[in-house]
């Protein structure tokens, strides 16, 4: 393509290759559990690797320069960017976000937190009567699917101190409210022990009710019996045990609103990113909050009318997907850059049916259309076996072969 540099990632190699020419080294080099552990506090469906982030932060911005993601997810680039000693700011919609990004806004003193743990335990030992909050809980014998009864009466006390609160709630309670949603559900050790709350299943997605009655009848899993108050400590413990030197001499703190994505320019007009460095929601492949939904139940979120209320739209059609909300959202970016601001969105082909969406194949009418030029693109076959959407099953896993990563400047 005229103009436009093409980078070819080489996962064997693990390097970056422009016109068969050994470039640099790519973000593969580092391992998938790189980075600060803070970074894992909670699964995020999607998410792009730390270390994507961490290359792209670096190679196209510098300390002290302005970084923006619009789509924050769990706040990966937002708490990146703020290690790499950059003004880091980031938006979502999705309730899910705004805790878990506002949770690596800025460091938290751990005796802090681990006096609010201790307090809100003491308050559950004095409750008189546990068994109203198991009153609470309107869809319950679907959540007993998942937890014990004595899990639950702990959860559905710390859903109604905080999780519901999660608007409003100080920075020491969101912190520890991200490390709930965290541990709300994942798979238990060799042992049948469990670092989770529930059963043993899957940490990334929130399986359906039914599938989850038949697996754990066919393999005998049991519903652990916990301190619920006791496995947080010990996340919490381990997260700040590890926690990267760059992390604590970090001299910035970075800013999370709860935004959305469409409308940018209003919600960030007072600041200028250098990059703004995001993955939109691809085309018809996860709906966030759906695939969440016992998280979202811990927000107070119910069922599907409630996480309707929120306005999310993580589908369209191809036509829709470009016209209403790509092209939309660019534009909005094009407002808050300046002549020496880039945009970098990753996103993946993504195949359905018989048919591969790409926008490659709109990319000169989305240049026209939102006054932007790429410049670079970054093409990376991406290894199936290892894509976070493998979990939803055989379809969804071949929904995205080709990642590519687009870089945008404002048309001169």
């Amino acid at each position: 393509m005229k103009n436009i540099r093409e980078y070819r990632i080489d996962n064997s190699a693990k390097y970056i290759f422009l016109d068969n020419e050994r470039i640099c080294e790519s973000w593969k080099n580092k391992s998938k559990i790189w980075g600060d552990p803070l970074h894992r506090t909670c699964s995020y469906n999607a998410m792009f690797p730390i270390r994507l982030a961490d290359f792209f932060i670096r190679n196209y911005s510098n300390e002290n320069d302005v970084v923006l993601d619009p789509f924050s997810g769990r706040g990966t680039t937002l708490l990146q960017a703020r290690i790499l000693n950059r003004k880091s700011y980031a938006s979502d919609l999705n309730p899910l976000s705004f805790v878990l990004s506002k949770s690596k806004e800025k460091n938290i003193d751990l005796c802090k937190i681990l006096t609010r743990l201790k307090e809100l335990e003491y308050e559950w030992i004095l409750e008189k009567e546990k068994e109203n909050y198991l009153i609470k809980i309107l869809d319950l014998d679907k959540m007993k699917i998942y937890y014990s009864e004595h899990n639950l009466l702990q959860l559905s006390f710390l859903r109604e101190k905080i999780g519901k609160n999660w608007l409003m709630n100080d920075d020491i309670n969101n912190f520890i409210l991200s490390i709930v949603l965290g541990l709300m559900h994942g798979p238990s050790r060799k042992d049948r022990t469990s670092a989770y709350f529930s059963l043993s299943m899957s940490n990334n997605v929130s399986m359906s009710p039914n599938y989850v009655k038949e697996y754990a009848k066919k393999n005998f899993l049991e519903r652990p019996v916990s301190n619920i108050f006791e496995l947080i400590v010990d996340k919490i413990l381990k997260i700040y045990k590890k926690r990267t030197k760059e992390l604590i001499q970090s001299k910035l703190n970075a800013e999370f609103r709860f935004s959305n994505a469409l409308y940018i320019s209003n919600t960030w007009k007072d600041i200028k990113p250098k990059l703004i460095f995001t993955s939109p929601p691809y085309l018809n492949i996860i709906n966030y909050t759906k695939q969440n939904w016992i998280k979202m139940w811990m927000l107070g979120y119910e069922g599907n009318e409630d996480i309707k209320k929120i306005g999310l739209d993580d589908f369209h059609n191809e036509y829709s997907y470009i016209n209403n909300f790509l092209i939309k959202f660019m534009i909005e970016c094009r407002l808050l850059m300046t002549d020496n601001s880039k945009l970098i969105m990753v996103i993946g082909d993504v195949i359905k049916g018989k048919k591969i969406f790409s926008i490659m194949n709109h990319i000169d009418y989305i240049q026209q259309e939102t006054k932007l030029s790429l410049v670079e693109i970054y093409t990376d076959d991406v290894t199936q076996s290892s894509k976070t959407t493998n979990s939803h099953g055989i379809k969804a896993g071949k929904a995205t072969q080709i990642e590519r990563i687009y870089v945008f400047e404002k048309s001169k």
